[in-house]
């Protein structure tokens, strides 16, 4: 019951937004295809990495057909599968990337229990592991994988990296990323686009929760000082206007200003590298380069990305036997071509040459500095978090994001603006408790 009264208020948030695009947020086929077709869909274009999945997985399995639909990945595209699920339109497998939706999800009762069928297979037995979780377990049962590795890094235009004489940090503080963003700004870029989850680098998985039962940890210094930083960033210039952020939708679309030099520092993810090496499709004049996360002085040292890209079982599949088989070869023997759309497989069953052959295209050198990539990306052991409490998420993310955008529109102060934080993800944390 509380799923669905989260799910319920959650849709409610982004019904305004999203009814009107419950059919053009998806470039695939729209789950057509037969009842005996395997209906997989997920927020990676078929073009990145999808498609090549899905015609060696018929390749081994010649007796299942496979159709894979996109839903674009923002609030509209997951309006459109949720109420695809909800709807109970024919869907056997899906993807969630963010937290909120797989709070949903799961205690919605859209996502089915996976933990015989992992514990019963060896070369899964990295997801039972509750050190560094790579699934998603709900009341103790397995019910997402995660088929991704996303490590978080800074992307840096070299072209005017070079014309401001700054330096390519090989480690650095949130300080000295702010000073560096300052001298990145000029008449026509702004330093950075915006801070990086500076609350999350130094706090890491279930940071948004207290060790508390009942209790969220938005009371923490680091979440006043996130949003204060962000806030004084905008307010000097050296990070995007927050207005036009929201205006452009440039939550979900950063790669455009960032290939028109609009911004330099980019806190980003593998999975926009695949913008970056296409300058037909994708015009840009310059090289980019990789620095790491900043660091909190006095926090921890995790990296800020996640084991991220959850695939799901729908439990009304009437093809589970098919729909099982998929789920494993994403993982396991399939999962190389998705380097191409930036997802570095959880299992870490790729070299270093195809990562870097997969994410960088077929010109690296003409796109990338690649001593950077080599020691950011391909060298580094970052440390990855993977939340395991989720009660009241999306309710939380709401109010978060809500408080967030009233403050870096210099409408809130950052103080009272978190404080709201913390009086609404109690509230929600208290309802939801038991359900995730």
């Amino acid at each position: 019951m509380r799923g669905d009264l989260s799910r319920r208020r959650f849709l409610a948030g982004v019904g305004a937004v999203g009814a009107s695009a419950l059919v053009a947020g998806c470039s695939g086929s729209g789950g057509g295809g037969g009842s005996d077709v395997l209906q997989v869909w997920g927020g990676v274009p078929a073009a990145s990495g999808p498609g090549k999945v899905v015609e060696a997985f018929q390749r081994k399995f010649p007796q299942y057909k496979v159709n894979y639909t996109r839903f674009v990945n923002d609030d509209r595209g997951n309006l459109k599968l949720d109420t695809a699920l909800q709807g109970g339109l024919d869907i056997d497998v899906y993807f969630t990337y963010a937290s909120a939706s797989l709070a949903l999800r799961a205690g919605s009762g859209l996502a089915a229990d996976l933990t015989d069928r992992v514990k019963g297979d060896p070369d899964l037995a990295l997801f039972l592991d509750t050190e560094q979780p790579r699934a998603f377990l709900d009341q103790g049962r397995v019910k997402a994988l995660a088929t991704a590795r996303e490590p978080y890094f800074v992307l840096f235009n070299e072209k005017l990296r070079e014309q401001a004489g700054v330096e390519l940090p090989h480690q650095w503080t949130v300080d000295e990323y702010r000073a560096t963003a300052k001298k990145l700004t000029s008449g026509s870029t702004v330093g950075a686009y915006t801070i990086p989850d500076i609350a999350r680098i130094s706090l890491g998985p279930n940071y948004w929760y207290s060790d508390d039962n009942g209790r969220s940890n938005f009371d923490n210094p680091i979440f006043e000082q996130a949003l204060a930083t962000g806030r004084a960033m905008i307010d000097e210039g050296s990070a995007f206007p927050w207005s036009e952020v929201l205006a452009r939708h440039l939550d979900a679309y950063q790669q455009n200003s960032f290939l028109k030099a609009e911004f330099n520092l980019w806190s980003t993810a593998p999975f926009n590298l695949r913008y970056l090496y296409d300058a037909k499709k994708y015009p840009h004049d310059f090289k980019v380069s990789f620095a790491p996360p900043p660091t909190v002085p006095g926090g921890g040292d995790w990296n800020g990305g996640s084991y991220n890209n959850f695939v799901m079982m729908n439990p009304k599949s009437t093809k589970t036997e098919a729909a099982w088989q998929f789920i494993k070869f994403w993982l396991t023997e399939g999962s190389a071509p998705m380097l191409a759309g930036g997802k570095i497989p959880t299992l870490g069953n790729v070299t270093n040459d195809q990562l870097r052959a997969g994410m960088l295209g077929k010109e690296p050198d003409k796109y990338f500095d690649l001593d950077s990539f080599q020691r950011v990306v391909l060298d580094a052991e970052p440390k990855l978090a993977t939340d395991t409490k989720l009660a009241g998420f999306p309710e939380i993310n709401l109010a978060y994001g809500q408080q967030r955008d009233l403050c870096w529109l210099g409408e809130k102060s950052p103080g009272p603006a978190i404080r709201e934080v913390y009086r609404l993800a109690n509230a929600a944390i208290a309802r939801n408790e038991g359900s995730a």
